[in-house]
């Protein structure tokens, strides 16, 4: 994005801190909360987050789902193939990638991506709005869809809360970003890495920075996941049982005037096995028009639309979604 300001508060850490986020409706435990979330946000751009509330059970079963959904034959997942969603929802196969950037080689990886889902008569859809519409769901495994979407319900308002907690700790409004997620672009990605056992291949996953607002990791216990602090060291951030992973992106670092940490991460190769995680982007309303903070009218200011940015974004890294 045009005009991204630079990291202010980065440090060079050596570990992702674990923030408890259960006193979140308390109003005696919040305000040391807001502070907690803030300087991590600020100096690491990663952390854990254990009391938001979804038990070992969902996770578990999401997971399970997950590895039921991609251990079925290839024709069966391609049914529902991204290419047939207007919307880049459904499947994506191993090292498929977009047409408008050439050196990117693909990822090691096959995803499921859903998203609200919205029926054919809802003004959005009607309208013909870019990333609007229904999820494409697949015949199996048994209750796929139920499991799976409730997971994003539940995981979209953990996403809320830590939205009103940092837009507190910016000294605004607790709905300062949350107004801005009335038909959000929010969007879950099932993924299940590829077993690569040559030991010449380092990651699964290049160095990269995210590009919505923050997302709300899952992942299982192969780990690999490192991120990349100050002094240009990786730091690892290996799976914590019963917590997500929630990092800073590209989009919340402009909106805070590079105040919070978009910060670079990867995933090393450890072989053996496939890697599954479960990455929820808690991306806003398609109509967004993002400025930085303390710079809202200055009309020389930088700014962005969020539905412009996702979808040059999709077109880049993902095949061509069906006319």
């Amino acid at each position: 994005m045009l005009g991204q300001p630079t990291q202010t508060k980065l440090a060079a850490f050596n570990e992702v801190p674990i923030v408890d986020i259960s006193g979140a409706g308390d109003p005696q435990q919040r305000p040391a909360l807001v502070k907690q979330v803030i300087s991590v946000a600020e100096e690491v751009g990663f952390m854990y987050v254990v009391g938001h509330g979804i038990g070992n059970d969902i996770l578990d079963g999401i997971f399970d789902m997950s590895r039921s959904f991609f251990d079925l034959p290839d024709v069966e997942k391609r049914k529902i193939h991204i290419t047939k969603s207007r919307e880049y929802r459904g499947y994506l196969g191993l090292l498929e990638k977009g047409n408008t950037d050439p050196t990117f080689k693909g990822n090691n990886l096959e995803a499921f991506h859903c998203s609200v889902e919205l029926s054919a008569d809802d003004p959005d859809v009607k309208a013909g709005k870019p990333l609007r519409g229904p999820n494409l769901w697949p015949d199996a495994p048994t209750g796929f869809r139920d499991i799976v979407y409730s997971y994003y319900d539940r995981t979209f308002k953990v996403g809320t809360t830590l939205l009103e907690l940092f837009a507190e700790g910016l000294g605004q409004p607790s709905d300062f970003f949350t107004r801005h997620y009335q038909h959000s672009l929010a969007q879950l990605r099932l993924l299940r890495y590829a077993q690569i056992d040559d030991p010449k291949v380092e990651l699964l996953a290049r160095s990269h920075c995210d590009t919505g607002m923050i997302t709300i990791l899952s992942q299982d216990d192969t780990g690999g996941l490192q991120v990349l602090n100050k002094a240009g060291e990786w730091i690892a951030a290996p799976p914590v049982r019963g917590a997500y992973i929630i990092n800073i992106g590209n989009t919340l670092q402009f909106w805070s005037g590079g105040r919070f940490s978009s910060t670079n991460h990867r995933v090393a190769n450890r072989g053996g096995v496939p890697r599954f995680s479960i990455p929820f982007f808690m991306t806003p309303d398609f109509d967004t028009v993002v400025r930085p903070l303390g710079q809202e009218n200055d009309p020389s200011a930088p700014t962005f639309h969020v539905g412009d940015e996702m979808m040059a974004t999709y077109r880049r890294i993902w095949p061509s979604a069906a006319n």
